[in-house]
């Protein structure tokens, strides 16, 4: 009831906020720090939640040693329809946001040798990356940790395992209380954007709505369907009615989470076996987030845009891999999209970063409900998809 309430009270702070930078847009300045110290909140949790959240995932799968062949299967699956949500978005990215199309991902653009990309990508001081903030060192560093973690014995695992859990449940419950703060926060970033707002860019937003619209019908009408349709090799037109009920709880609720009972039953029901449901479905909220990266991928591109940016085949490639990797470590936590778009921001050094937060904010909330739709149908299709190939 309380995250209900917070809801409320933020999707009421984003109108508050429109009404206010249009009627009085010279307040703004007097009330931005708000929204300064509540990104500030919310970037000192964003290395933790990552780390902690990324490395739990991979320990706690490759932990269960009944469910090998089902975990890799799984990983498999989200993995691969994580890149191509990523790999659609971006794409339609280059078609409609960017006036050169395909002009700004020319290879030309990759600098010599590569050198520039392995070294965004790969740290040779992790210390001095933690200082620094390096997203994308640090969720390499910890997969490749979590990797060499799974190979130690049980009873030397135990330990950690349980240390992370509770260093995580203490992030989880500073990420609740900072969110009692979003509907102030919310309100001032906002107020803030609109404020500063160019009416020219209503034409670069006009065309993202267009763009995220087509990617997210592709995604959720052609790409999942072939997966189920070919892969999976079954009837996804009958599959999507039987399950049809999820996916409206889905939209209502805007939450994956509080789906997942609904997608438990609904594909138990059709036949998906209880082993497969009960782990394919809990992972998929947790990690696999289709309709998310697909979105979050456009609104970035979005952003380089609108900041006049130049933007490279290497550097996409980049925002690909983080959104990728990041989506085990965001996904499911409060509010995380907006912590993974403060981590993209940094990452790429566009400026201004609380005024794009506070477009993010407000195209955010209009997308969240068919966005969560296409996350869970990934869920569905997944779990129904890997029990095809897992034995009983």
């Amino acid at each position: 009831m309380n995250n209900t309430r917070y809801e409320l009270l933020s999707v009421a702070a984003i109108f508050l906020g429109i009404l206010l930078g249009i009627l009085l847009p010279d307040g703004a300045r007097y009330f931005e720090f708000l929204g300064k110290i509540f990104l500030s909140l919310l970037k000192v949790l964003i290395l933790p939640i990552i780390i902690l959240s990324l490395f739990l995932a991979i320990a706690r799968i490759a932990n269960i040693d009944s469910l090998k062949e089902l975990g890799a299967r799984t990983i498999s699956y989200y993995l691969l329809t994580t890149s191509l949500a990523v790999i659609t978005g971006l794409t339609m990215a280059n078609i409609f946001i960017f006036q050169n199309g395909y002009d700004a991902i020319e290879p030309t653009n990759v600098p010599p040798g590569g050198v520039q990309f392995v070294d965004r990508i790969f740290s040779t001081n992790i210390f001095n990356s933690l200082a620094e903030g390096e997203i994308l060192h640090i969720v390499v560093f910890t997969i490749l940790f979590s990797l060499a973690f799974i190979t130690l014995e049980d009873n030397k695992k135990r330990t950690v395992l349980n240390i992370s859990d509770s260093f995580y449940d203490v992030i989880m419950k500073l990420i609740e209380w900072v969110l009692k703060l979003a509907p102030i926060g919310i309100l001032s970033l906002v107020w803030s954007t609109i404020s500063k707002f160019d009416i020219n860019t209503f034409e670069k937003v006009t065309t993202f709505f267009i763009a995220t619209t087509i990617a997210a019908a592709i995604h959720s009408c052609i790409t999942l369907p072939s997966i189920g349709q070919f892969i999976g090799r079954f009837n996804v037109l009958d599959y999507f009615w039987k399950v049809k009920q999820a996916l409206i709880v889905s939209f209502a609720t805007a939450s994956s989470a509080a789906t997942l009972p609904v997608s438990t039953k609904v594909v138990e029901d059709y036949g998906v076996s209880k082993k497969v449901a009960r782990f394919v479905l809990p992972v998929g909220a947790t990690l696999n987030m289709d309709g998310s990266a697909l979105f979050q991928a456009l609104i970035i591109m979005l952003f380089v845009s609108l900041a006049g940016m130049d933007i490279t085949f290497t550097e996409q490639l980049l925002v690909f891999i983080l959104i990728v990797l990041s989506s085990a470590g965001t996904a499911g936590i409060p509010s995380g999209g907006i912590v993974m778009m403060t981590m993209v921001i940094n990452l790429l050094n566009i400026p201004n970063p609380e005024y794009y937060l506070g477009l993010y904010v407000m195209v955010d909330r209009f997308w969240d409900y068919p966005i969560t739709s296409i996350n869970v149908w990934g869920d569905l299709i997944g779990a129904k998809t890997v029990d095809s190939y897992v034995k009983p």
